[in-house]
């Protein structure tokens, strides 16, 4: 029979059923302990007093987890280093500061080794890589560190134009060369200073190689990051 009934005389059904059974339970008292609160207060019956106790610390101490130092949970062998890798912090800072970036927030100083093989550009508050030296403040022309042996002020390197091998201004001569008899005298006067505005040439044309040199660094760094963030 149930069968033979069709799927919306089942649901008629089942809601007819469950019509009856709230009718039931509403003529048995359901909801009749429930009602408004009186209009006075004194009458409401008493909310239930909550009280808390202060808990102590469920952490425990630092000490309790001497065990965790002792063997780390995300080293493979759950052996602490041996400190072999902290041996760079005591390393010296044998760099030099060659230049200065303070543009808004943003502040960094730029580190070149002597031999000019490594250059590094460091922002205020990071660490000097290879090194326990952290960049603490920066001037126009000096930069604070902070390391093991105490704090060291870095002056920046000026450029003279001799360091990359140019050519000296050429030596004065010693004295006039003698003229020749019968040489009209103005002839033989040499200028003393004839010299002296090439060698300023000079120097200044090299520093201006060595600026070149220096942004033609700074924008191959610059490519070789993108690069490596892209890859």
């Amino acid at each position: 029979m149930l069968e033979s009934l069709r799927p919306g005389n089942v649901l008629l059904a089942a809601l007819a059923a469950w019509a009856l059974g709230l009718l039931v339970l509403a003529l048995s008292g359901l909801g009749a302990n429930f009602g408004p609160h009186p209009d006075n207060p004194a009458l409401a019956p008493p909310v239930p007093q909550v009280e808390l106790s202060e808990v102590g610390a469920r952490l425990g101490p630092l000490s309790a987890y001497d065990e965790l130092s002792r063997r780390p949970l995300l080293n493979a062998d759950r052996r602490a280093a041996d400190g072999g890798d902290a041996a760079g912090g005591d390393a010296p800072m044998d760099l030099e500061l060659t230049g200065v970036l303070m543009a808004g927030d943003f502040q960094a100083a730029l580190l070149q080794s002597p031999d000019r093989q490594r250059s590094e550009r460091v922002r205020v508050g990071e660490l000097v890589a290879g090194t326990g030296w952290r960049l603490v403040s920066l001037a126009p022309r000096s930069a604070e560190f902070e390391g093991p042996q105490g704090r060291r002020t870095l002056e920046l390197r000026l450029y003279d134009g001799s360091a990359d091998g140019a050519a000296a201004p050429a030596a004065r001569p010693a004295a006039a060369a003698p003229a020749p008899e019968g040489a009209p005298a103005a002839a033989a006067a040499t200028p003393p200073n004839a010299d002296a505005p090439a060698g300023e040439d000079d120097q200044v044309q090299a520093i201006r190689r060595r600026i070149e040199a220096r942004r033609e660094q700074l924008r191959e760094e610059a490519a070789r990051r993108n690069a490596q963030k892209v890859e």
